[in-house]
């Protein structure tokens, strides 16, 4: 009798440790698997404002596919595999926001490169062709954004003119640039060298006398009054900032020549020309008065392109409580494919 239950201890123990040793195989793997999914395959995206209502929703979670558009070589790399297919018009791409802000965006791509964009009001014009709003897309004030300071309807947002979407190899001069172009450039500049430093200065000359200590009011300060070496210019994403700036340096004195140069600068190194590495594209939300997009702070070049939004997984109504869990879900909205809009078809 003890004989055999000595036979059995080992035994026991054996088949303990082969399936605690199983268990954790298992578990490994699981671990690994959904880590590569996580790296090359999928990436979880939340909605979290209103700026692509209502094709999407605030409280929509949905999935985007990295390998369409290529999958990092390594985590948290900028080095890409080659993918299936460039973001073409009409697909709404998960991508890492070019300016101060970390954080991944998500809007549609309305045009891509060597394409010429240009908008009036409500109208989209790409390479000459009038694109139609997305289905479930919207304009509340008719395409009319108004300025966060005066009040007054922002036509440097609504109306501006034509702007040619950079592509790869393209050859682009700071110094020839009108305002949105260079910070545009400048957000370029950035997302093609994530690891180096870009910086620009701007200085400001009145009938040809340098003039950066000459003080000026200016809306960005509520009305104090500033000098142009005051300002912390790496901080200013959105273009219609700058370019507000600039007309209160030129309101200086107006029987003058006021003049205001721009200089970018790569580790510190001036950049006289800059050759494009990678192809550009030009980002929009569909709720078109309440997106904060490419009219604002430019390109999303291919560097920082993440996803191509794909599925939605799940949905919450923002506005039910949830202690109401089962109404605060959206049911109708999960499994919902996120539909591609080129524009060109016809409501």
């Amino acid at each position: 009798m003890d004989k055999k239950r000595s036979e059995k201890e080992p035994e026991k123990r054996r088949n303990e440790k082969e399936g605690i040793f199983n268990f954790t195989k298992e578990m490994i793997s699981a671990l690994i698997m959904a880590f590569v999914a996580i790296v090359y395959i999928i990436q979880a995206f939340k909605i979290p404002t209103g700026s692509m209502e209502d094709s999407l929703l605030v409280g929509d979670f949905l999935l985007g596919l990295k390998f369409i558009y290529g999958a990092p070589v390594l985590p948290f790399s900028y080095k890409k595999f080659p993918g299936i297919v460039s973001p073409k018009q009409g697909d709404v791409v998960i991508f890492k926001y070019p300016g101060a802000d970390k954080k991944d965006y998500i809007k549609r791509c309305v045009a891509g490169p060597g394409q010429t964009i240009e908008f009036n009001k409500d109208i989209i014009i790409v390479d000459n062709d009038t694109l139609i709003i997305p289905l479930k897309g919207k304009y509340k004030s008719s395409g009319v954004l108004y300025n966060r300071y005066t009040g007054e309807e922002a036509y440097r947002i609504t109306r501006f003119k034509p702007l040619r979407i950079p592509a790869k190899r393209d050859t682009l001069y700071p110094g020839r640039m009108d305002v949105r172009e260079f910070l545009f450039l400048k957000h370029l500049i950035k997302q093609e060298n994530p690891r180096e430093k870009v910086t620009s200065k701007f200085q400001l000359y009145i009938d040809g006398e340098f003039a950066n200590s000459q003080p000026f009011p200016t809306r960005m300060t509520h009305g104090r009054l500033v000098s142009l070496n005051q300002i912390n210019f790496e901080k200013i994403d959105n273009w219609t900032e700058l370019d507000l700036l600039f007309d209160d340096a030129k309101a200086i004195d107006t029987s003058k020549n006021t003049e205001v140069r721009m200089f970018l600068f790569l580790n510190g190194t001036p950049i006289d020309k800059y050759i494009v590495k990678y192809d550009n594209y030009f980002m929009v939300g569909d709720n078109r008065d309440n997106s904060m997009d490419s009219r604002y702070w430019g390109y999303v070049n291919r560097n920082f392109v993440k996803a191509k939004a794909f599925i939605l997984y799940f949905s919450l109504d923002k506005d039910t409580p949830y202690f109401l869990l089962p109404l605060k879900i959206r049911w109708n909205r999960i499994g919902k494919l996120i539909r591609n809009w080129d524009g060109l078809e016809k409501n």
